[in-house]
């Protein structure tokens, strides 16, 4: 299009000159001197236009010209025209500013992040990113991490008090009785058990066997046992233990409530052992670096991350987690006062940015300016301007020639 332009403007010019050069010749009637004259005004119109054209962005004829070759020898002017035109007018603080006020940012995001979140390309980037951050945490850190938060929290605390409050929560809610009550029910379980009927069947005939007494009684204890055998002695022995096993079970068993007296004394002695709590002080100096402790607290959170990355799935994500984060939406969004304070803060801190960057976009448009070429510079602008300022030659030529063919009939009148 630049060239078609260029070469309008060319011939036109070229049609002015010929025709002012025919019209000289021929006898000097009122039309050929009304012509003549239009043709005259006609080239001197498209030479001078196309001088000016040119003088914009070069020595015309590589002539220099005074007052030529304006943008290269401005260049900085117009750079600085330019910065001031964007910074003052175009981008100003306050039109930015009053912008950011308008635009009602809380209000789009959370529009924008319930109609991401309800798409299928949000649920599976969801799914990515929490994939992505679950698999790359550093198990090994955060358990290290933990115990060494444990540990400073524990280091804080009077051993011996906190030792007597979990005493005190141990035996208000009678977790030694159900001790008790699983012990005795285990082992019940295991005195059942035929290999234990026949261990209890050699322990009686060995402890017989090992007691001092007369022999008189000794001969008759083992010959009533010859007699019984290991197998009914073990099975009375089992059914002894048995009983009293049962017998511990209730509650008002006087042996029960005697055996529950003795653990909660005991229980209650702990924190006045100080060997225990030697131990415990020294329990705490050594969790963070306890390689023991370490290790099984790496299984768990092991273990949890796989169970975590386990629910990581479409149909968990859409039927549990999107629901979820939709009612926060919406309940954020139907806060005003809150809105209002996101609004507020958001508007404060671009404000700020802005007043205290803003003369970064006038660098910007500067850095990018002066990144170019003389050369380069002038040749984007005539991409895109050159167009129109070719057709000023062509209209000063055309505005020349009817100028002119005036001038002609004011001459011949």
């Amino acid at each position: 299009m630049k060239m078609k332009t260029n070469q309008r403007a060319l011939i036109l010019l070229v049609i002015m000159f010929i025709g002012f050069i025919i019209t000289l010749f021929p006898q000097n009637t009122p039309i050929i001197t009304i012509l003549q004259s239009g043709f005259e005004a006609g080239v001197v119109g498209g030479f001078s236009d196309w001088f000016a054209v040119v003088a914009l962005f070069r020595y015309p004829l590589g002539i220099p010209i005074p007052h030529t070759a304006l943008l290269p020898r401005n260049r900085k002017r117009i750079t600085e025209g330019l910065v001031s035109i964007v910074e003052n007018n175009l981008l100003n603080k306050s039109s930015i500013i009053n912008k950011v006020h308008e635009l009602e940012v809380v209000k789009k995001i959370l529009n924008i992040c319930k109609k991401i979140i309800c798409s299928k390309q949000g649920i599976e980037a969801g799914m990515y990113v929490i994939k992505r951050v679950i698999e790359h945490i550093p198990i090994e850190k955060v358990s290290s991490s933990l115990l060494k938060l444990i540990q400073k929290y524990l280091n804080t605390l009077d051993s011996k008090n906190f030792l007597e409050k979990l005493i005190g929560i141990f035996l208000r809610n009678n977790y030694e009785e159900k001790i008790l009550d699983n012990l005795l029910i285990k082992l019940e379980e295991i005195v059942k058990q035929d290999k234990v009927k026949n261990e209890l069947g050699n322990i009686v005939f060995n402890s017989i066997n090992k007691l001092k007494i007369s022999g008189i009684m000794q001969y008759s204890l083992n010959t009533v046992l010859n007699v019984l055998g290991k197998d009914k002695v073990g099975k009375i022995a089992r059914d002894l233990v048995v009983v009293i096993l049962k017998d511990l079970k209730k509650h008002d068993n006087t042996s029960r409530i005697t055996l529950l007296e003795l653990m909660q004394s005991n229980i209650r002695s702990i924190s006045n052992n100080e060997e225990v709590m030697q131990k415990i002080d020294e329990y705490k100096m050594r969790l963070g670096s306890n390689v023991e402790l370490n290790n099984f607290t790496i299984k768990i959170l092991d273990e949890l991350k796989n169970t975590i990355l386990g629910y990581v799935k479409e149909d968990y994500i859409r039927d549990n987690i999107l629901p979820m984060l939709n009612n926060l939406i919406d309940s954020i969004s139907e806060d005003i006062d809150l809105i209002n304070k996101l609004e507020q803060q958001i508007q404060e801190r671009v404000s700020g940015y802005i007043n205290s960057n803003h003369e970064n976009i006038g660098r910007l448009v500067r850095d990018n300016i002066e990144r170019l070429d003389t050369e380069t510079l002038i040749k984007l602008i005539e991409e895109r301007v050159g167009d129109d300022l070719q057709w000023i030659r062509i209209n000063g030529a055309i505005c020349g020639f009817c100028v002119g063919l005036v001038l002609g009939i004011i001459r011949v009148l």
